[in-house]
């Protein structure tokens, strides 16, 4: 069992039903994965250093049930059910670090 998180740019107010709506896009086949933007990098790369991203080497270890999904404006994440509150803690503190917006499907 997996609990998952999006992150993209973003700061104004959104109703749930329009957060859900962007993040099934970003969840897609068709989305763009291109270069991440400064601040999604930002937070990428402050949220791999606290939970580095999944590999073969740290499977056993991980937060995360696959790797993170890394686009130009967001960041997809799946954390194991057993570490889902300490994820989700670490990652709406650095969203409020980072022009980004939080939601959980």
């Amino acid at each position: 069992m997996s609990f998952d998180l999006g992150v993209w740019l973003g700061a104004e107010p959104l109703t749930a039903a329009e957060a859900l709506r962007r993040y099934l896009l970003r969840t897609g086949s068709e989305i763009a994965c291109g270069e991440p933007s400064p601040e999604v990098a930002a937070f990428y790369e402050e949220l791999t250093s606290v939970f580095p991203d999944l590999t073969a080497e740290n499977y056993a270890t991980s937060p995360w049930s696959e790797p993170l999904s890394v686009g130009e404006d967001f960041v997809l994440m799946s954390a194991v059910f057993p570490r889902a509150g300490e994820v989700c803690r670490v990652v709406l503190e650095m969203s409020w670090r980072h022009p980004l917006v939080i939601f959980e499907p």
